[in-house]
């Protein structure tokens, strides 16, 4: 036998034992290669899922805040709103741009009804409930499910939001319009609920100006706070200064128009308490006129405008109102003022509670449209809130305005200055929603002990 031929044979039968034993042990390997592909592919495939099924919970979300913020008609269109503690969207199958259903939705609003201090004005009564204080809070609860919310195996996800209301006053200086800063007025901010404006370090940065338009600023104006416009800031001659952030651009906010409530007051309202002025030598004159609603206090006079409490404020229609030079309108306890004409307040002073009074004390809302003007001197320091969404405000003078001016056009000149007052945040009518606190809940068939400590941003 050749020994060649032995050697050789034996290496052939290595080999062939090499390569079966190599198979034997790919073979080994490739179910948990295969196993562990698969188990990748199932992971990307849930977290797929997850993704898509938090993006439909928080898209539930801002359907929830949209209709809280703007469906001012009521008409709340797939919602059930039979029940004041609870509105309620039944579970919807939610589409693709192609019409292929991607999964399943449901929304909860839990107090939905603005909570606080209310006044009714009108012939209608509590139909008409105005909000002199604020506080609402809703919590919105979104639950969505890829491909369902019900069947084993969808991933579902369960967001909780508690909102939270911004009314029309906490929108500071806002114009629908343009908003136009001229001379070298200054806006800044204070909070009347920790005294007067500057004591004890009164005075904040928080003097923000908007407008759904383009925002001027001529001269040397400064806004000691944020500028936002739905178009842009303009810095004409580049005098001016904002000390906050500088935005254009923004969403458009929708103000709630008060027609409505300017109506009701027409047809019941307090003006029968609405004394005579008086002259400077005691002499009384007329200032009201009860048959066309105009109010004018001629030069040198004084009127007294009773007002009431928070709770139950003095409320007053005028359709025109004029201060002469130099007259007075002291304004004494709580007063709301509705109009839908033009008030020229520029000649006189108004007195907010003897000097000392927040500028909640006096409200005046206006339904008149841009050819109505509302203009207020701040020389001697006027105290109020304005809200005209339709109608001009000019603020003139070389002194102080404290409180907030909300209208279609808002011009500010002058050398005076412009004090937010931070407490107006949660008076008057609401404005819009906004996510104060944002909770991802366990899913339905989760327990506390079991599920994972969810995240909470506020």
């Amino acid at each position: 036998m050749n020994p060649s031929n032995n050697s050789s044979r034996k290496d052939k039968g290595m080999a062939l034992l090499m390569a079966l034993f190599l198979t034997l042990l790919a073979g080994l390997l490739v179910t948990p290669i295969l196993d562990r592909a698969v188990f990748h592919h199932n992971d990307a495939f849930r977290e797929q899922r997850y993704i898509t099924a938090l993006h439909l919970a928080e898209a539930g979300i801002e359907d929830g805040i949209w209709h809280l913020s703007y469906d001012k008609e009521d008409e709340w269109t797939g919602w059930d709103v039979s029940n004041d503690e609870v509105y309620e969207k039944n579970r919807s199958t939610f589409y693709d741009t192609s019409g292929n259903a991607v999964g399943e939705f449901e929304i909860e609003i839990l107090n939905p009804i603005p909570l606080g201090t209310q006044i009714d004005i009108g012939p209608l009564g509590s139909a008409l409930p105005f909000p002199i204080i604020s506080n609402s809070e809703p919590t919105i609860i979104a639950t969505a499910g890829i491909p369902d919310i019900e069947t084993v195996g969808s991933e579902v996800r369960v967001i909780e939001v508690e909102a939270k209301a911004r009314t029309v006053f906490s929108l500071g200086l806002f114009s629908d319009e343009d908003l136009e800063l001229g001379g070298t007025t200054v806006v800044d901010s204070f909070d009347s609920r920790d005294g007067f404006y500057g004591v004890g370090g009164n005075i904040y940065s928080n003097g923000d100006a908007g407008s759904n338009h383009d925002i001027l600023l001529n001269g040397t104006p400064i806004i000691d706070g944020d500028a936002s416009a739905g178009g842009s800031v303009v810095l004409v001659g580049n005098n001016a200064e904002i000390t906050g952030e500088v935005e254009g651009g923004m969403t458009k906010i929708d103000l709630p128009p008060v027609n409505t409530l300017v109506d009701a007051a027409k047809l019941e309202n307090d003006n029968a308490d609405i004394p005579q002025a008086v002259k400077s030598n005691g002499q009384l004159v007329d200032a009201f006129n009860p048959s066309t609603g105009e109010l004018n206090v001629v030069s040198g006079a004084t009127l007294t405008l009773p007002g009431g409490t928070q709770d139950n404020p003095k409320v007053y229609y005028l359709s025109s109102s004029n201060l002469g030079g130099n007259s007075n309108l002291i304004v004494d306890g709580h007063v709301v003022i509705f109009t839908d004409g033009n008030l020229d307040w520029n000649g006189g002073t108004v007195v907010n509670n003897g000097g000392s009074g927040p500028p909640e004390r006096l409200m005046i809302y206006s339904s008149g449209t841009l050819d109505t003007d509302i203009t207020i001197n701040g020389g001697a320091g006027y105290a109020g809130v304005i809200y005209a969404p339709d109608a001009h405000i000019t603020l003139t003078g070389g002194g102080d305005i404290y409180g907030a001016a909300v209208g279609g056009k808002v011009d500010v000149s002058g050398n005076g200055e412009f004090h937010y007052d931070e407490a107006l945040g949660d008076v008057g009518l609401i404005a819009f929603f906004e996510v104060n606190e944002w909770n991802e809940k366990p899913r339905p068939w989760e327990t506390a002990s079991t599920s994972e400590t969810s995240p909470t941003w506020q």
